[in-house]
């Protein structure tokens, strides 16, 4: 794999040949694939195959991936229906290249990259038994002083395309930790409605990315207003995932205590953690920097991003509501 990780992938839409996918996870992988994303030997290859016969012939995608590793995020998430494959490709394309500020040149080797890591406000914990990719996010370590919301929003960018980078996380979806102790009122107040806005189309509609649960805990009630005004954008599948807690210890008795961090009362090294992850954003800089060669002709796709998802009447509402429901500090 060390190989493979420092490979640059060719973004020529219609190469001389195709690689050869090869799938070497674990067997409880293979099953889930199977279970829940329709996926064997057989349909695999022939989604592939449908998949760059696709990307060949589109008008308007100009430079593209094609390896089995990018492509296979996108049919993973779409349950291998290909025409939702195809079109969930389309949006992520656009978006990189409608909004290049936020999702463009993420660079781990950035110092204000290089700053949030450093400061744990991510961890990456590991996997559950049934396979999932649990992440701990510790919002108290966010320093709003120095990073504003697009800067926020380009390190969550580079988190998501480094761990798309692992097929586990295709397969097994992400469930998420948010640990609202602590926090203080400026850390909410730097998103304005339209960064909301871009972000969240871009969790929800344009990145692969399968939340399978997000835990939030400790929130405090003056920032419910923003939680629930960001949750506007939110879509409805997402909202079902989120899971409301009372207290950190609540929220972990969710999780196995092999993937708790020490300090949180766990037996996880989060330091341990913190500095694998780095290794493998470190081994897929290149990767990740060379998604920017891909291109679109945006004129066509502008549509998707000129209408407003807010609703009137909504901020009160929604799953954010059981926030209130909580006895909040």
């Amino acid at each position: 794999m060390s190989t493979a990780e420092k490979v640059h992938y060719s973004v020529e839409k219609r190469p001389e040949s195709y690689d050869k996918y090869e799938f070497t996870l674990p067997e409880l992988y293979r099953k889930l694939a199977k279970e829940e994303l329709r996926e064997d030997d057989e349909i695999r290859e022939q989604s592939l195959v449908q998949m760059r016969e696709w990307i060949a012939k589109h008008p308007y995608i100009r430079k593209c991936r094609t390896d089995s590793s990018f492509l296979l995020r996108f049919l993973r998430f779409r349950k291998y229906s290909v025409p939702m494959a195809c079109e969930a490709l389309e949006r992520y394309l656009a978006m990189r290249e409608t909004f290049p500020t936020w999702f463009k040149n993420l660079d781990c080797n950035e110092s204000a990259m290089q700053e949030m890591l450093a400061d744990s406000l991510f961890t990456k914990l590991g996997q559950d038994a049934e396979g999932r990719t649990v992440i701990l996010c510790t919002v108290k370590n966010l320093n709003v002083d120095k990073f504003d919301a697009q800067a926020q929003g380009r390190f969550v960018a580079l988190l998501i395309e480094s761990l798309l980078e692992w097929e586990e996380v295709q397969i097994g979806g992400f469930r998420v930790m948010l640990n609202f102790s602590d926090t203080y009122m400026k850390q909410y107040g730097v998103w304005g409605v339209s960064d909301m806005k871009i972000f969240m189309d871009a969790i929800n509609r344009s990145y692969p990315i399968r939340f399978r649960e997000i835990h939030g805990a400790k929130l405090p009630k003056f920032a419910v207003t923003v939680i629930n005004l960001l949750l506007t954008f939110a879509s409805p599948k997402l909202k079902e995932r989120i899971i409301c807690h009372n207290t950190v210890l609540e929220m972990k008795s969710k999780f196995d205590l092999s993937l708790i961090p020490q300090e949180l009362g766990g037996e996880l090294d989060a330091a341990d953690a913190a500095r694998k992850f780095v290794k493998h954003l470190e081994t897929r800089r290149s990767a990740i920097l060379g998604l920017d060669e891909m291109d679109i002709d945006t004129a066509h796709f502008s549509s998707l991003w000129s209408q407003s998802n807010v609703v009137e009447n909504e901020v009160d509402g929604g799953v954010a509501g059981s926030f209130r429901k909580l006895n909040v500090d």
